[in-house]
């Protein structure tokens, strides 16, 4: 009803503005639209961006307009009356953000109850191991892009995306970095088919005719496989192999594994990509690298879990603890603040091997690729006098293989980059920044509470040292590999709490 009353209002207030009368002939004049393109970028075979405005100023096909001075003021102050009441109508409420909420905890609800049904047939099914398969796919999908390693790729793809790059021009992708992995649905209601569709941001440097360009990307990729398979075990999921024999993927376009020479049909033992959609692509400067945006989603409500609670009690049930305190305590200190402040510690002082043996491979990959990219231009990100204000559990997810723990961190610190003179170029020195992020820790399960502090030092299974971990984080002295929660916490995934999600 107040819709159509500011409708006949404003109708009311334009027949009494203007008179309308014919021309002369030929009196008219018309303007045919055109379209422009500007700030467009398509990269070969990856999706492309253009943004198309088209102006089209109308004409008055031979009439005329003349004004009613009268009948102008009082079209006026219908206007302000109109303005008044659309202000009062869109004026903020104090429950406008509730809908959000609503809508993240229905989706978080759906996530869950979808992932229980696959789990309930895949008890074998683990979202870390599926996260580290994704990893996988996504760099070999890139780097692979117009060489002749991509056929190795053929049973993981669609015959579409598999065909995706045969036309494209000569360029290769490198320095394919993954920010996150963010789970958007999974449907287990086919008769035939499951599938999970995540969204991906990332960002990778393009060489074209001696060019060289730096893109972040987002993307949303769409998995299917066969129903009623048990999802390979960690050895197979971690990398991208062969799902029959384990062997490195090296396969011929119609999917013949070059090892053990068996057909791995798309879906039928393993994930494929079915669909890719580019969501959004943008190119970075060097400018870029050292720019401080103000922190975006520090003030917001931690997004928790639903059913927090209840893992929380099942967890210190499998660990045969007391009570939550017991666990979270020692957790909260020897684990996530030590490694934060172990972690940044050696972020500023560009040693990131020193922490290697506390950090999974992809995010130990992704974070290796900046700080090179730092120490080529001989800057450094000073991250001084830390303070940890506030640790929050925010999600606990358990499966077959893996427990994870996902915490809110709030924390300030002095955050800036200088040059190699020691001239500021990004950030205060003066200005404290605050900020939170979530962190996620994985480990093996089954492993039991631990009784002493954990040692940042020392490799968690023979005690040497961890001062001779190579870049795949295997000691040196006792040959285990650390990097994958065999033995102790190491965090898998930061997210900030702008893109949070749960």
């Amino acid at each position: 009803m107040r819709a159509m009353l500011l409708i006949w209002l404003l109708l009311l207030g334009l027949m009494t503005c203007f008179n309308v009368t014919e021309a002369r002939p030929g009196g008219g004049h018309s303007s045919s639209g055109h379209s422009s393109s500007s700030g467009s970028y398509s990269s070969p075979s990856y999706g492309s961006f253009s943004y198309n405005p088209s102006f089209s100023s109308g004409y008055n096909n031979g009439v005329s307009v003349n004004t009613n001075p009268a009948g102008l003021v009082f079209f006026l102050i219908i206007l302000i009356i109109i303005i008044i009441i659309l202000k009062n109508k869109t004026a903020p409420q104090p429950f406008v953000a509730a809908p959000t909420a609503i809508n993240r905890s229905r989706q978080q609800s759906s996530l869950k109850n979808e992932l229980d049904l696959l789990k309930q047939s895949d008890p074998n099914f683990s979202g870390i191991l599926f996260i580290d398969f994704v990893h996988s796919l996504y760099t070999k999908f890139y780097s692979y892009s117009t060489h002749p390693e991509f056929s190795y790729l053929s049973p993981f793809l669609s015959t579409e995306l598999q065909q995706h790059f045969e036309k494209a021009a000569p360029w290769t992708v490198n320095e394919i970095v993954i920010n996150g992995i963010r789970w958007e649905s999974i449907s287990t209601q086919g008769t035939e088919t499951e599938s999970i569709s995540l969204v991906i941001d990332a960002n990778y440097t393009l060489h074209q005719q001696d060019k060289a360009t730096r893109y972040t990307v987002t993307e949303r990729w769409l998995f299917y496989r066969q129903k009623g398979l048990l999802s390979a075990e960690p050895d197979k999921m971690q990398t991208l192999c062969c799902p029959q024999c384990g062997a490195p993927a090296h396969f011929t376009d119609s999917g013949e594994c070059g090892h053990c020479g068996t057909v791995i049909n798309k879906g039928e033992k393993q994930w494929y990509l079915s669909k890719r959609v580019v969501l959004r692509t943008t190119a970075l400067a060097a400018s870029d690298l050292v720019s401080y945006a103000e922190e975006q989603g520090t003030q917001r409500l931690t997004i928790k879990q639903d059913g927090l609670a209840e893992q929380m009690q099942s967890y210190i049930q499998q660990q045969s603890l007391p009570d939550w305190d017991s666990f979270w305590q020692p957790f909260a200190d020897d684990i996530v603040k030590a490694y934060f402040l172990s972690i940044y510690g050696h972020w500023s002082q560009r040693d990131w091997q020193g922490v290697r043996h506390l950090l999974s491979d992809r995010l130990y990959e992704a974070n290796s690729f900046w700080l090179a990219l730092y120490a080529e231009h001989d800057w450094h990100n000073r991250l001084d006098d830390i303070n940890i204000s506030q640790i929050v559990p925010a999600k606990i997810e358990l499966d077959k293989y893996y427990e994870a723990i996902t915490v809110r961190i709030f924390a300030s610190c002095f955050d800036y980059t200088e040059d190699a003179n020691g001239k500021i170029i990004g950030g205060s020195k003066r200005n404290r920044r605050s900020y939170s992020e979530y962190w996620t820790f994985v480990r093996r399960t089954g492993k039991t509470a631990h009784t002493a502090p954990y040692s940042l030092t020392s490799c968690p299974q023979c005690g040497a040292p961890a001062d001779n971990m190579g870049q795949t984080a295997e000691c040196g002295y006792c040959g285990s590999k650390i990097s994958t929660g065999e033995f102790s916490w190491v965090l898998f995934l930061i997210m900030q709490d702008d893109v949070y999600e749960g």
